[in-house]
């Protein structure tokens, strides 16, 4: 596995240092690290464990950078990299787009608290989003819209063997205390100086060491507490001892460690190096200090620009011997359980092996339910060849209900009517952009869902080329004569995926508790069809003549009668014209319950419509009746379906959703007579008393 490390400088910081720990620590396993950065002081431990570092200048907050993508994407294939790890902004938003249409998935870590939405949004686009603590967890998943399955908390680890622990009776004659972290307003840095103004009353031998390069971009800052030591006269007292990479030694020598930021902090790397070298802690109580100290137990935890404060704590840790080695002993049993470096790098090997083991598939089907269903055995084989992976499925709200209980989908995502809108499609996109999806398959193939597949961002799409079929990045030659399911297994076939069985499928259900039709002999009529396609429906007249020669024939069968609420005034305009009396199901039974109710049937009469195929994949006997539209377009073949069309109709196949040759009835159905119907069924219920 080869893991590209992208992050802006390997200066100071914990983050770089991190950075240079997983490095080694994974030198010569099965995972080989790559390391992209600006550069800096830390590249030559890089260097020296003799891992390729690519020097790219990813850091500049600029649109300007993305002309990096290109550069970025050629290091990513030649290297074959299969994760890149993006661990800053700017990485992120170029290492992201370099990565699409790549073998390499990309993830984040997210290090910090994250405040301009724009800025920060590609953090959130990562396969995996790494967190250092629960309190980056919920601010990426609250103000990032990050799913929280996308979420793993890694701590932040420490080397236990180069972070060693002193036993605190070493430190009592030491007057060093140390704050280590940049100079940046952040870090509360005023709020230290002025505790030192008081303590240094009492104990004016004690020295405060702030450890750290002052930020370029806040020298104002830095010249304001070197003004504020001078106005405290703590010139001895207080020492800025910049940037030092032996942060063990420091700790080595201090008699305890302040971290006083006044603003969340994402984690407290510091803070946990301390905890393994047995000093005493004393933080402020924002962000993840929260998380990592135990008030009185490991640290103690002040109130954020609080002097008085920690002037108190500082004062109690120097003052009680017992209170500070508990704190120590404490500090460095917690540093080995959660925190120690084999420890968390392995979880972060168990994130690099789950990115690539694992899928996140969206299929996109919205509309109509009958394409809906043509669809099933595609979603069967894209679930049975990545069993380890989520299975998505996009698909109109009002057809939701229709999957319960459905194998073959592990989570239904839902849009409205008024999808296309491009309000709405910009709105969609962004949130399936946070999903991350490895690939999205495009089987409703309409310019609105290649467009919502190419804004989602996904690492591959799949579909045909026509309507916009471009924005894909993975498309077929779209052909007419194909039935469904020939044309779904060409985009498959792209990810190397065949259909075994060129048949329609459902799922086993569970027992209705209340069954909508009790045991019985059932013949059911979808009394129409879609209510955009007038012209496939079988004119009432000859539904109930076809109803009377049922009924004479076979008294033991009762009718059934089926539609949605659309179909309510036909199905009781027939109910009307015949002597007999039916079941009449239209409008009254919904779409989970509708296969349930289907199945009973011994036989299904039904125009071109979803129905059809629902009742050939519960292998129940059908009889198709087709007029505008081409069965061979529109079906599967199989044992249990008969289609009955008139061949000698001019106008057979028009593909019109209103007849334009009859007003009152639409001539190619009305020329299916009842009789034709009938002697099919006479057969089919032959058939089976054999």
């Amino acid at each position: 596995m080869r893991v590209l490390q992208a992050i802006p400088f390997l200066n100071v910081g914990g983050v770089e240092r991190g950075v240079v720990d997983l490095v080694r620590y994974f030198k010569g396993s099965d995972i080989e690290n790559i390391v992209i950065s600006g550069g800096g002081t830390l590249a030559k431990e890089i260097q020296k464990e003799k891992v390729n570092h690519y020097c790219l200048g990813i850091y500049k907050k600029s649109p300007f950078s993305l002309l990096l993508i290109n550069p970025l994407r050629k290091i990513i294939e030649k290297e074959n990299i299969d994760i890149l790890h993006a661990r800053s902004r700017v990485p992120a938003w170029i290492g992201f787009f370099a990565s699409r249409a790549t073998n390499a998935s990309f993830i984040t870590t997210a290090h910090g608290v994250y405040s301009n939405r724009f800025w920060s949004e590609p953090m959130a686009w990562g396969k995996f989003v790494i967190c250092p603590s629960k309190i980056v967890a919920r601010h990426m998943k609250e103000n990032f819209g990050v799913a929280q399955e996308k979420i793993v908390i890694i701590n932040r680890w420490v080397d236990l063997n180069k972070f060693k622990f002193t036993d605190y009776r070493h430190r009592l004659n030491n007057n060093t205390i140390v704050s280590i972290g940049r100079i940046a307003p952040a870090k509360g840095y005023e709020y230290l100086i002025e505790s030192f103004k008081k303590l240094v009353r009492t104990n004016p031998y004690l020295i405060l060491k702030i450890v750290g390069a002052p930020d370029k971009t806040k020298m104002n800052y830095y010249n304001y507490l070197k003004t504020l030591t001078k106005r405290f006269s703590l010139e001895y007292n207080v020492q800025f001892s910049g940037f030092r990479e032996d942060v063990e030694n420091v700790l080595k020598d201090a008699r305890m460690l302040i971290a006083s930021s006044i603003e969340d902090e994402s984690f407290g790397r510091v803070i946990v190096e301390a905890f393994a070298c047995g000093v005493p802690v004393i933080a402020t109580r924002v962000g993840g200090f929260n998380e990592v100290i135990e008030d009185k137990v490991d640290g103690i935890l002040v109130d954020p620009k609080d002097s008085n404060a920690l002037t108190d704590s500082i004062l109690s840790v120097i003052k009680d011997d017992a209170l500070a080695n508990g704190l120590v002993l404490n500090g460095r049993k917690k540093a080995e359980n959660l925190y120690s470096m084999d420890k968390c790098l392995e979880q972060t090997r168990d994130v690099y092996k789950k990115t690539i083991s694992f899928k996140r598939i969206l299929a996109v089907k919205i509309s109509s339910l009958g394409d809906i269903i043509l669809s099933l055995p595609s979603l069967k084989a894209i679930k049975e060849n990545f069993p380890d992976s989520k299975v998505n499925l996009l698909t109109s709200k009002k057809y939701s209900p229709f999957f319960y209980g459905c194998p073959y989908v592990d989570e239904i995502i839902t849009v409205g009517d008024d999808y296309k809108k491009l309000k709405n499609i910009l709105e969609l996109s962004k949130n399936l952009r946070r999903r991350s999806f490895d690939y999205i398959i495009d089987l409703q193939n309409s310019r609105a869902s290649h467009l919502i597949s190419f804004l989602s961002l996904p690492s591959f799409s799949f579909g045909f080329k026509l309507r916009w079929g471009g924005l894909l990045t993975k498309k077929v030659p779209y052909d007419t004569k194909d039935n469904p399911l020939n044309s779904q297994e060409k985009i498959l076939k792209l990810l190397g995926i065949t259909l075994k069985q060129k048949k329609l499928v459902f799922w086993e259900q569970k027992q209705e508790t209340k069954p909508l039709l009790p045991d019985g002999s059932y013949i059911g009529i979808a009394v129409c069809a879609s209510s955009r396609w007038e012209s496939k429906n079988w004119p009432v007249d000859n539904i109930t003549h076809f109803i009377d020669m049922a009924e004479k024939n076979f008294p033991l069968f009762k009718i059934v009668l089926i539609g949605d609420k659309t179909t309510e005034k036909t199905a009781e305009n027939i109910e009307a014209n015949i002597s007999n009396r039916v079941i009449n199901l239209c409008g009254k039974i919904s779409l989970s319950e509708l296969p349930g109710v289907i199945k009973k049937l011994k036989a299904f009469i039904t125009p071109d419509t979803a129905t059809l195929h629902l009742a050939c994949a519960l292998n129940i006997p059908v009889i198709a009746l087709f007029g505008p539209t081409d069965p061979r377009r529109h079906t599967i073949q199989s044992d249990n379906l008969r289609v009955c069309f008139k061949k000698d109709t001019p106008c057979l196949f028009c593909y019109q959703p209103e007849c334009r040759q009859q007003k009152e009835h639409n001539a190619c159905m009305e020329h299916i007579t009842p009789s034709e119907v009938f002697h099919i069924l006479k057969e089919i219920l032959a058939n089976m008393s054999d």
